[in-house]
């Protein structure tokens, strides 16, 4: 039986998609955080992660055995020198299949990684582990590093809601995410965007439609016959973010201080005898 959904607006007006009682909250943005810190600090340190990855503080507001499919997307404040424009925001790289957004197209954060599953998976342990795979595992993204901490912004995006459309274009830009899936010549293709993406690009169905083929691989013309076979997916998303510096606020302090503490202790030498090129760099 098909858990009871709502829709509710929160003080800011905006929308939020319950299912079950469960919706993207501030805590589970901040345990996203503690364990990026915890683990970029153990690695810099040499010590064991300190953030146990299967207990968040959020656990306890669930319901029991709540899960759903979900995305954790890492954003990087854009350089003020840098400027914007919704042309180069559209034509970041997409070579990982398993993001469902091709860019944050927002004047001031750029997308940073961004892995999830369409698959439902228990919201206890799940949230954390993409998480970290979204920070360190996106193929299109060299893995965050420290320096980049401080311009984080980071979003939990629950999906619920599915529906079958009657045709790829059956959904409303800003409120549903789409899957479109379809086979050309033997070989199959699919892929999604999250609800917001059609909306921060500025596109229409048929320009997000258009655009969702050519994420999935298709290299082909995009005909009517081509849209008329293809199944179409919509549902609809409950979303929280936050930044690096909402993140300290809620913590009390700047646990990542901790990590820049180590960088300025004295570091053991390297034996006389090494020559330099055999030092490599601390990678993530």
């Amino acid at each position: 039986m098909r858990p009871k959904q709502s829709v509710k607006m929160d003080d800011s007006g905006s929308q939020s998609h319950d299912v079950e009682g469960v919706r993207a909250t501030a805590e589970m943005c901040l345990f996203c955080f503690d364990l990026l810190i915890d683990d970029l600090v153990a690695r810099a340190k040499g010590r064991r992660r300190r953030v146990d990855l299967k207990n968040p503080p959020f656990a306890g507001s669930l319901p029991p055995s709540a899960e759903c499919p979900l995305f954790v997307t890492w954003d990087k404040r854009r350089p003020s020198s840098r400027r914007w424009s919704p042309s180069r925001s559209a034509s970041s790289p997409t070579r990982s299949t398993s993001s469902p957004s091709r860019s944050t197209s927002s004047p001031t954060f750029e997308l940073r990684g961004c892995i999830g599953t369409l698959s439902p998976r228990p919201l206890q342990t799940a949230i954390g582990e993409y998480a970290l795979t979204s920070a360190f595992r996106d193929r299109r993204f060299d893995p965050i590093s420290d320096h980049e901490v401080p311009h984080l912004r980071v979003a939990v995006s629950l999906l619920v809601d599915y529906e079958e459309c009657s045709h790829c274009h059956d959904w409303t830009v800003g409120v549903h995410g789409i899957i479109i899936k379809f086979t050309y010549e033997s070989v199959p293709y699919s892929a999604t965007y999250l609800p917001e993406v059609p909306l921060e690009q500025g596109w229409t169905q048929e320009e997000a439609v258009e655009s969702l083929v050519r994420k999935a691989g298709f290299r082909g013309e995009v005909s009517a016959t081509l849209l008329s076979q293809i199944n179409c997916t919509r549902y609809q998303s409950s979303k929280h973010r936050l930044t690096y510096q909402e993140y300290v606020a809620m913590s009390g302090g700047d646990p990542f201080e901790e990590l820049e503490e180590h960088k300025k202790s004295p570091q053991p030498k390297q034996r006389s005898w090494r020559p330099p090129y055999f030092s490599l760099p601390f990678n993530i």
